[in-house]
């Protein structure tokens, strides 16, 4: 495939990788946040990394399908499907928490992650201008089963 400079955008182009590797960068990635027993630290970053395994999940969905999961796998990469599509599964409480965005006066901005189940609120010299649903960081364990899977399997 050829790549061709776009007098509006830069394109860059990454140089190829397999599947294996970026399989095994992102185990190492996990195993991470494992470390952390999957406790969030940093909501911008968690929502880059569960943005991040929305894109491998999509990468890899034919190659899913065709491996053997759990039950609870099974309910995960059904989360993750509908996700792609910002369609969302109940139990939203259990499934998911949210991520928001806060902006003061001064233009300073606040990344906050929450249980859906939490009232939101904010002083007055806050306003939330972003707020969405992030999959429920429980969800991991299962991924990283599935990616382990996927590594054995190639």
């Amino acid at each position: 495939m050829e790549f061709k400079n776009n007098s509006y955008f830069v394109d860059n182009v990454s140089e190829s990788i397999s599947i294996l590797s970026l399989l095994k960068e992102y185990e190492e990635r996990l195993s991470g946040f494992e470390k952390d027993s999957f406790k969030v630290k940093e909501p911008y970053v968690y929502v880059k990394f569960c943005l991040y395994t929305t894109l491998l999940f999509r990468i890899l969905e034919k190659e899913i399908s065709k491996i053997n999961l759990s039950e609870d796998e099974e309910k995960t990469v059904n989360i993750l499907k509908k996700y792609k599509y910002r369609d969302f599964e109940a139990p939203y409480e259990e499934n998911y928490i949210k991520f928001t965005v806060w902006k003061n006066e001064s233009g300073t901005l606040v990344y906050q992650l929450c249980d859906l189940r939490e009232n939101e609120s904010s002083s007055e010299n806050w306003n939330k201008i972003y707020s969405v649903y992030m999959i429920h960081p429980k969800y991991f364990k299962h991924i990283k089963k599935i990616v382990l899977k996927l590594i054995n399997e190639n």
